[in-house]
């Protein structure tokens, strides 16, 4: 990975031999002049690799910035193979670790604010997005909002193919259902699923 201006290591792994970041040869990377990522709090990016069995099949990976973006990773963070992560002009994405990332084929997409918390684990074929790339109106004809944050909290497990849309706050230690279609905020140590997802159990701690 290169290190030109728009890359700012603040902080490098002890952990990893001193380095930030690592990117797989099957990774596209695409980030406007204006745009920034910051590496913070000893943290080390992996970009487009992961050590499970969906190294094998997924396509590349994809880091994509428009105009004035910022991709901020604390700690360590690992984006697995075929991942996309696409940040909108003047978006913010904070990546947290340590121990956090994503599985193969993932999509995170956004236009405002999205925030990934500690020790998150994220399945396969997972979508995480802030905006709804449409526009919707009430009776009355007013605008509804396109974008709003999302925020994923510590120790969250998304199962496979579940679609988390924009406002969505996620509690530290709960769960996400396999297909899940999360709508509304998720309480801490619950579990949730369905379409749209609903409580399924509460008082739950996910340990990964």
């Amino acid at each position: 990975m290169h290190f030109s201006p728009r890359w700012r290591i603040k902080s490098k792994s002890k952990k990893f031999l001193g380095l930030s970041n690592y990117t797989h040869v099957f990774t596209s990377i695409n980030i406007d002049r204006s745009a920034n990522v910051i590496i913070d709090k000893e943290g080390f990016f992996v970009c487009g690799t992961d050590t499970s069995s969906f190294k094998g099949w997924t396509g590349r990976t994809k880091l994509h910035m428009e105009k004035n973006s910022k991709l901020c990773v604390n700690d360590e963070f690992w984006l697995g193979r075929g991942s996309k992560l696409w940040l909108l002009e003047n978006a913010e994405m904070i990546l947290n670790g340590p121990n956090s990332f994503t599985s193969g084929n993932n999509l995170i997409i956004c236009k405002d604010k999205v925030e990934i918390g500690a020790r998150a684990q994220i399945a396969w074929g997972v979508t995480i997005s802030d905006h709804d790339f449409h526009k919707t109106y009430d009776l009355e004809g007013n605008q509804q909002p396109e974008t709003a944050p999302v925020k994923i909290g510590d120790d969250v497990w998304i199962g496979a193919n579940a679609t988390i849309l924009k406002g969505v706050t996620v509690g530290d230690r709960a769960v996400i259902a396999s297909g899940a279609m999360v709508t509304k905020d998720v309480p801490s140590e619950s579990l949730v699923g369905g379409n749209p997802a609903k409580i399924i159990k509460e008082k739950i701690i996910f340990k990964g």
